[in-house]
């Protein structure tokens, strides 16, 4: 009896480092074969995903190619942009593509085989949603360049780490708090030893870079300041750090950083004057409510409640579950069960 061939897996990334993260980290868990197909996109990227429909138009035209052929049996996915490519696999291939979504679609679940949301996004329950605390992220070893290695290797430790994210919608990085979280971080390291790393992100406005970097430049202590191109390389750092503090508006950096098992601090952010509107009237309209189209705050309480990070000054060390391999599994689960017996559930917009 021929044996079957091997399941067709497409991790479809973007243009967005931690997303892609995510999206990796599930399809190495699932410990199978698996193209990465990636993907940009055109000014339709705009369009709300319910609007613009299952289509590959919104993917630059050039990169179209690589999605035409033989729909895959799975697709894993992430972001706004890729719905639209997921809905157009499934149309193609009358359902018979499994569709796995981490994060918020901002579509109804129905329209995928599972969908993976983190606290701060209001996903309404449903069998195929499972809810996971932070999201996906590589675990276990990094891949560090023996020469970031040695360029780190030169500050003294306890190397304290600090992961600066940027503005959200309803949110803000303070220029002064995050000045202050420097100042206390070479605080620190001037009474007890040890050294303050600093790195920027893609979204971190310059005046907040500009500020890490003079409050650094104003201390004593063996400093790096990386405003997010290298050298050395993000996972260098990370590697490098003994303790983790991240701003608190970005889930994969803290993701990144409580995966490591070392202790973590989240740097509090404030309020945009967006954000301020729009909590003082929601939650007192629908207390306990998610905000549309994601809430913070339920990632922050999730943190705390499942004991995964401290504060700025006292970090906290956790050894969480690997939420990827977790994930894998109902994977494999969904590849085992029957196909849906509709020849495509996805052909209604």
């Amino acid at each position: 009896m021929p044996s079957k061939p091997p399941l067709r897996v497409w991790a479809l990334t973007g243009p967005h480092r931690g997303d892609n993260n995510q999206v990796l980290a599930l399809a190495e868990a699932l410990g199978m074969p698996f193209e990465e197909k990636k993907l940009s996109y055109n000014h339709l990227r705009r369009v709300p995903p319910a609007v613009l429909g299952p289509t590959f138009r919104s993917v630059d035209a050039r990169l179209r190619a690589q999605l035409e052929h033989k729909p895959p049996d799975l697709t894993i996915s992430t972001g706004l942009r890729s719905v639209p490519v997921v809905r157009e696999l499934k149309r193609r291939s009358f359902g018979r593509t499994r569709a796995v979504h981490l994060g918020f679609p901002r579509i109804s679940p129905r329209h995928f085989d599972l969908l993976v949301p983190t606290p701060e996004y209001p996903v309404p329950d449903a069998p195929n949603v499972l809810r996971i605390p932070f999201a996906l992220t590589p675990q276990g070893a990094r891949t560090v360049e023996q020469s970031d290695r040695a360029l780190l290797s030169a500050y003294p430790r306890p190397r304290r780490l600090l992961l600066v994210g940027g503005p959200t919608l309803y949110w803000r990085l303070p220029i002064e708090g995050i000045r202050a979280a420097i100042q206390h971080l070479a605080k620190v390291s001037e009474e007890s030893g040890g050294s303050v790393l600093a790195v920027g992100s893609p979204r971190t406005p310059i005046e907040v870079l500009a500020a890490v970097r003079e409050a650094l430049e104003g201390s004593s202590v063996p400093f790096l300041f990386e405003p997010g191109d290298g050298p050395p390389a993000y996972p260098a750092l990370v590697d490098a750090a003994d303790e983790i503090f991240v701003t608190a508006d970005s889930v994969a950096m803290v993701a990144d950083a409580v995966t490591t098992g070392k202790p973590v601090g989240l740097v509090p952010i404030a309020k945009s004057g967006l954000g301020q509107f729009v909590m003082a009237i929601m939650d007192r309209l629908r207390p306990g409510r998610r905000l549309y189209p994601r809430d913070l705050r339920f990632f922050w309480s999730t943190l705390e409640k499942e004991g995964f990070s401290g504060t700025l000054v006292a970090p906290k060390a956790s050894s969480p579950p690997d939420y990827a391999k977790l994930v894998a599994e109902r994977v494999r689960q969904l590849l085992e069960s029957p196909l849906p017996a509709t020849a495509d559930r996805d052909s209604d917009r």
